[in-house]
C-alpha cells in the first residue's frame, strides 16, 4: 500500500539518490570544491548516462507530486533532479565533445551498457618470466582474434597501475582483449609490488626490462612483431611505462633477468605519476594522504629524506631525443595525480624534441577509463590504437 513503511522507505532512498546525483553534478562542475569535486567526477564516470537518464525521470515524478500536494520540499527535490540531469548532460557532452574533437567517435548505446573490465573468455596465455623474493613474475599474452593482413602482429604491453602497491595485471582484461580483436598481440605485465616494508623504486623498473627482453626474444612464437612494441600503462603504472621506455631507448634500462631489451616505438601513459614529489606534497585532505602512503611505500621515504630516489622515478629525468613518440591523457579534475605535473613533463618532453601529444579530458578524475565501454574509456582506446597506427603499429602493417 501506498502508506506502508515499504513504500515509504523506497521514496527515502530515491529521494536521497536524487539529493546525491545533484551533488554529484555540482562536483563534477566544480571539482574545486573539497569532496564533492572529487566524487562527482568519479560517479559520473562510469554511470553518467544513468545518473541523467535516472534524474530527468525523478524531476518530472517529483514535480508532478509537488503539484498535487504544493509541498515547498517537493519543489525543492524537483529543482535539484533537473540540476542533476543537466549538469551531468553537460559534463557528458563536453567529455564526447572533447572525443570527438580528438578524433574518438563515442557510442551512447555502448557508454549505457558500461561494464566491468572484468572478462574471463577467452583466457590469456601466462607465462612465468621471473621470480623475486619466492614470488612468480607473470607475464599475460592475448593472442589476436582477428589478423588484419599478413605478417607478425604488432605488440601493445600493458603496465598496470595501483600506487605501485595494488592491482594486478588482469587489470583491464576487458581492454587487452579490444586490443586483441583489432589485430594485436596485446601483453599485461607483473612486477613486485612495494608495501610498508618493502621498497620497490629499484627493482620495479629492472623487472620491466626483464620483461621485455623476455618478450623481444620470445614474442615471434606467439605471432607478435618484437621490432613493433608499444607500452601502456595508468597513474603508477604511467610512471613505469615512461620510464621504462624512454630508458630502453636510450640504452639505460637494466634487465634483472638478462638479455636484450627492445627498443619502444610508442608509449602510451595515462594520468601518469610523472613527479613523484609532486604527489608526496598533495595538499587535498581526501586523497593526499594516500598519495604520501603510497610514494613512500615506494621509495622508502620522503623527498627531504631521499631527494636521489625520487628524483631517479621522476619522469624528466630520462627525457632525452632517443624516447618513443608519447601521448599523454590526463583528466582535468585528477586530485591524486595532479594534471600540472603530466602538462610541465609533456612540454618538456616536445621541447627536447620527442614527438608528444596532451590530451586533458574535462570533468574527469582519476581513474575516469577503468569501466569498460563509458566515454573515457572509448576515448582512450581508440586514441592510443589511433596512436599506434599513426607511429608504425598498425595491424597488417600499416
Amino acid at each position: 500500500m501506498k502508506g506502508s513503511r515499504l513504500y515509504r522507505f523506497g521514496r527515502f532512498i530515491a529521494n536521497a539518490l536524487l539529493v546525491l546525483f545533484a551533488l554529484g553534478a555540482l562536483g563534477a562542475l566544480l571539482p574545486q570544491i573539497p569532496v564533492l569535486g572529487e566524487i562527482g567526477p568519479l560517479m559520473i564516470s562510469p554511470f553518467g548516462p544513468w545518473i541523467t537518464v535516472l534524474s530527468l525521470i525523478g524531476a518530472v515524478l517529483v514535480f508532478r507530486r509537488w503539484r498535487t500536494n504544493a509541498k515547498r520540499g517537493s519543489l525543492a527535490l524537483a529543482a535539484m533532479a533537473a540540476f542533476a540531469c543537466l549538469g551531468t548532460l553537460v559534463v557528458q557532452m563536453r567529455q564526447v565533445s572533447t572525443a570527438q574533437a580528438n578524433g574518438a567517435n563515442i557510442s551512447l548505446a555502448e557508454a549505457f551498457l558500461a561494464h566491468s573490465q572484468s572478462a574471463p573468455t577467452p583466457k590469456p596465455e601466462t607465462v612465468v618470466v621471473t621470480r623475486h623474493d619466492g614470488q612468480d613474475l607473470p607475464l599475460d599474452i592475448y593472442r589476436p582474434t582477428a589478423l588484419k593482413g599478413a605478417g607478425a602482429a604488432p605488440v601493445v604491453i600493458y603496465v598496470h597501475g595501483g600506487g605501485w602497491g595494488g592491482a594486478s595485471l588482469k587489470q583491464r582484461e576487458a581492454d587487452y582483449r579490444w586490443f586483441a580483436a583489432r589485430g594485436y598481440l596485446a601483453v599485461s605485465l607483473e612486477y613486485t609490488l612495494s608495501s610498508d616494508k618493502r621498497h620497490t623504486w629499484n627493482i620495479a623498473e629492472p623487472q620491466l626490462g626483464c620483461a621485455l627482453a623476455w618478450l623481444h626474444a620470445n614474442v615471434a612464437r606467439y605471432g607478435g612483431d618484437p621490432a613493433r612494441m608499444a607500452l601502456w600503462g595508468e597513474s603508477a603504472g604511467g610512471n613505469l611505462v615512461i620510464n621504462a621506455a624512454y630508458r630502453a631507448n636510450a640504452g639505460t634500462l637494466e634487465s634483472s633477468c638478462g638479455g636484450t631489451i627492445p627498443q619502444i616505438k610508442a608509449m602510451m601513459a595515462l594520468y601518469p605519476v610523472v613527479d613523484p614529489e609532486r604527489m608526496y606534497h598533495n595538499p587535498d585532505p581526501l586523497v593526499g594522504g594516500f598519495g604520501r602512503m603510497m610514494t613512500v611505500n615506494y621509495t622508502g621515504g620522503t623527498p627531504a629524506q631521499f631527494p636521489d630516489r625520487y628524483a631517479a622515478i621522476a619522469g624528466v629525468t630520462h627525457i632525452s631525443a632517443k624516447a618513443p613518440p608519447s601521448l599523454v591523457i590526463v583528466p582535468a579534475a585528477d586530485h591524486l595525480v595532479v594534471p600540472e605535473g603530466a602538462k610541465a613533463f609533456a612540454a618538456k618532453a616536445s621541447a627536447a624534441g620527442i614527438k608528444t601529444r596532451l590530451i586533458v579530458m574535462p570533468h574527469a578524475e582519476h581513474s575516469f577509463d577503468l569501466r569498460s565501454g563509458s566515454i573515457g574509456n572509448q576515448m582512450v582506446r581508440q586514441i592510443m590504437l589511433q596512436w599506434m597506427q599513426q607511429h608504425g603499429l598498425g595491424a597488417g602493417g600499416s
